[in-house]
């Protein structure tokens, strides 16, 4: 394969994935917003706390409403706010998953450089959605 198809194919592919994975995220976004404001899960922060609360610094507002640090908000999800951030952090994982599709494509093509930018690509994603780059 010429290396101008493959970047045209990795480049469709790349669009493809990225136009269906915002276009599925916008959806799960409205839909949690719609379950969240209409009541259908309980939110775990009281919506009347909340101008209270946004004032706070980051460390007074999770002491203040119980929230957890960290990863620690997935086990929440079954509250309405905490699954309308759940459906947020699904757009962070976007650029993920284009990168994870255009891996194999990479290889096979032989695109060793490439595929070693793709690779390390998820790799920072990963460690940085570790929290292990906590300053």
């Amino acid at each position: 394969m010429d290396l101008s198809d493959l970047d045209r194919r990795a480049q469709a592919t790349y669009a493809r994935w990225l136009d269906a994975a915002t276009g599925v995220g916008f959806v799960l976004s409205a839909a949690a917003f719609v379950v969240y404001a209409t009541g259908v899960l309980p939110a775990f922060v009281a919506p009347a706390d909340l101008p209270r609360l946004w004032r706070l610094p980051v460390r007074s507002y999770l002491e203040a409403a119980g929230a957890p640090a960290g990863w620690g908000w997935v086990a929440l999800a079954g509250y309405g706010d905490y699954l309308c951030l759940a459906a947020l952090a699904l757009f962070a994982a976007v650029s993920a998953a284009c990168y994870a599709r255009l891996l194999p494509l990479f290889i096979r093509s032989g695109a060793w450089l490439d595929a070693s930018l793709a690779a390390a690509q998820l790799a920072v994603l990963a460690l940085a959605a570790s929290g292990w780059l906590v300053a």
